[in-house]
């Protein structure tokens, strides 16, 4: 009886115990829901006034964190926030590249395309810009680089920079140059994504580029297409070219595959 009297007594502390133990999970997945609403609201409030406010950043302070690899790191935690499925295992993750006139669009459509597509094999497929997760799912990163009006900062007016449609003075004046420095890096940066993707899928990213007419001195040639060669050797990535505006990534002769064999960049 003595042995019974005992485990009786203790009944109520391991009641206890599983009753913390589910309240505690429960904190910890209201937690990371709202962490996730939260980034979600931020990468799709744009029409808020917090949006339309530019941020003038130091351009040297810019530099130093998007040179940081850690800013990849970043820009996972927000893409996966927003799609959760890109850091599943088995997914099949694309990226998106586009340079010159056009091309924007192409790929656009190409990302919607891919995330609507229903695999027969029950394959997950998920596409991804430099702006955000799918075509309208913005990186708070993104939001905040263009905010920072880093093109509009090097053309100004009598004085003055033009963004969101007022003028304002800059505090800290900068040139092309620079504005194509920063969002190089910041490109960079977005194409070592695939590094993370392949690690937490166990499959090579597939990367789809529209750059017909693109210039050698722009964002991809200098800085996105040398860092897609040294992943592609890496065996992180496999690249396409589209040799068509309406190309379909399911017809492989609407593609040249390998970086090796992309065309030269237009003068």
């Amino acid at each position: 009886m003595a042995k019974n009297k005992k485990a009786n007594k203790s009944f109520p502390l391991v009641k206890t115990l599983l009753v913390l133990a589910v309240v505690s999970a429960f904190a910890v997945i209201l937690l990371n829901s709202r962490v996730s609403t939260q980034l979600k609201n931020l990468a799709c409030n744009t029409s808020s006034s917090d949006f339309a406010t530019p941020i003038f950043t130091n351009s040297q302070d810019e530099l130093k964190e998007l040179a940081d690899p850690g800013f990849t790191q970043k820009l996972f935690n927000e893409a996966t926030s927003l799609e959760p499925a890109l850091k599943r295992w088995g997914t099949q993750v694309h990226m998106g590249f586009w340079s010159g006139a056009g091309n924007h669009g192409n790929l656009v459509r190409l990302l919607d395309t891919i995330n609507n597509y229903k695999s027969p094999d029950s394959v997950i497929h998920k596409a991804i810009w430099d702006e955000g997760s799918a075509s309208s799912l913005q990186y708070p990163a993104y939001v905040r680089m263009n905010r920072q009006g880093w093109y509009e900062r090097a053309y100004p007016e009598s004085g003055k920079v033009t963004i969101f449609g007022s003028q304002y003075s800059d505090p800290d004046p900068i040139v092309q140059t620079e504005a194509d420095i920063i969002w190089g890096e910041y490109s960079e940066r977005y194409a070592d994504l695939a590094v993370l993707f392949k690690e937490f899928t166990g499959k090579p990213v597939e990367v789809w580029c529209f750059i017909q007419g693109a210039k050698a001195n722009r964002i991809f040639y200098t800085y996105e297409f040398p860092e897609l060669q040294k992943l592609e050797k890496e065996g992180v990535v496999n690249v396409h070219y589209a040799v068509k505006d309406n190309a379909d990534w399911l017809n492989t002769y609407d593609w040249i595959t390998g970086t090796s064999n992309f065309p030269q960049p237009s003068s």
